[in-house]
């Protein structure tokens, strides 16, 4: 396992940081978090089907989340309130970057992150409140849901002694998961 710089977020296949310009007046702010240009860097076409917010507090981390097939899905995450540490866990099989992953820093300013399906995906968050916003190109299939324990694969955590779910509490180590995901998936 094996931390990838977020500077170097291309490194894992087709993850890619869209960076967005954040327009603030004596209004509030306002962005533009996908168009057309940013489609291209993905490398394949990305079409929301569901959009899901989350409010977190200070000490939550949540994940690491992936659907399986024929459910699996792709991501678009970004961060409308606050500070979270994201964090992607490459589980394509036949990746060059299999079971590395990657940690980057998403506030309101920093842009959207693409997650390609085959690699999981959580957070940490750093600030009081965080709102986070996912858009994903298929539905929700509970079926399909499952993940990766946060604490199993190297990441190290700025939380110590998190609030998570007993849904993530219940998650299979990195070592035991036996991922049905290549990167054909991931296309």
């Amino acid at each position: 396992m094996a931390l990838v710089d977020a500077r170097r977020v291309s490194s894992i296949q087709i993850c890619r940081v869209l960076e967005s310009k954040l327009h603030q007046d004596v209004r509030g702010n306002f962005s533009k978090v996908f168009s057309k240009p940013q489609q291209a860097l993905v490398q394949r076409e990305f079409r929301p089907r569901e959009i899901f917010s989350s409010t977190s507090h200070r000490g939550v981390i949540r994940g690491m989340h992936i659907q399986t097939a024929p459910h699996a899905v792709s991501k678009l995450v970004w961060v409308t309130k606050g500070v979270i540490r994201d964090v992607v866990l490459d589980l394509r099989n036949d990746s060059h970057t299999y079971r590395c992953f990657l940690v980057t820093e998403l506030t309101a300013e920093s842009g959207a992150l693409y997650v390609p399906r085959g690699c999981a995906h959580g957070f940490e968050v750093l600030s009081d409140e965080a709102i986070t916003n996912y858009a994903q190109d298929g539905d929700y299939a509970p079926t399909h849901d499952t993940g990766v324990a946060w604490d199993s694969f190297g990441v190290d955590w700025l939380t110590k002694i998190p609030i998570i779910s007993e849904r993530d509490s219940k998650l299979p180590s990195l070592s035991d998961f036996d991922t049905p995901f290549l990167m054909a998936d991931s296309q």
